[in-house]
């Protein structure tokens, strides 16, 4: 047998699904949080292209998985690049959108950054899973009741074997219930 040699695999990276959307007069950033780079990152960094002006945004493991970045466009050219590191590895996606001339005329909030971290919306196909809060209960109440003790004589006789195997049977427990027709006791 001749040994073949063993050609090492490329490693494939997966995207990280990285895509603008516009939302009224500013643009969001989102990403995928459940592709491997993302889920596994400790840091990112998003670069933002807008013209002339650059801007860096530092994210952190926790935003990456809870947040989106929402931005407040000037030229008609945005290229936004997200960069995932986890140690010494890193990989990176890019997205670019055009807009029209008078979409970004529109201006950004007073006294506002151009790149705000929010919260992400909760997509309706997640299931969200409850909150549980525990609670301390209180023991329930323990009542207690004195029965009389019945007398040995005033007891009811004890049904044998053969009475509760025909008590299980319906047409002779309705017979049983009915007196015959021959008893000295009146009908109602």
């Amino acid at each position: 047998m001749r040994r073949h040699p063993v050609k090492a695999a490329r490693a494939i990276s997966e995207p990280i699904g990285l895509h603008v959307d516009a939302d009224g007069p500013s643009l969001r950033v989102q990403w995928n949080r459940n592709a491997v780079p993302v889920r596994n990152a400790d840091r990112a960094t998003l670069f933002i292209m807008d013209g002339a002006s650059r801007q860096a945004v530092n994210l952190t493991g926790p935003q990456l998985d809870r947040s989106t970045v929402r931005y407040w466009p000037e030229s008609e050219q945005v290229n936004f690049r997200l960069e995932v590191h986890r140690g010494d590895r890193n990989n990176s996606d890019s997205v670019s959108i055009e807009l029209p001339q008078e979409r970004r005329r529109r201006s950004r909030p007073a006294g506002a950054e151009r790149a705000i971290v929010e919260q992400a919306r909760p997509s309706p196909f997640d299931r969200v899973t409850p909150e549980i809060v525990v609670t301390e209960a209180r023991p329930a109440p323990v009542i207690t009741i004195s029965a009389p003790v019945p007398d040995a004589a005033a007891a009811p006789p004890e049904e044998g074997r053969f009475e509760r195997v025909l008590s299980k049977i319906p047409l002779l427990r309705r017979l049983g219930k009915h007196p015959a027709s021959g008893e000295t006791e009146p009908r109602r």
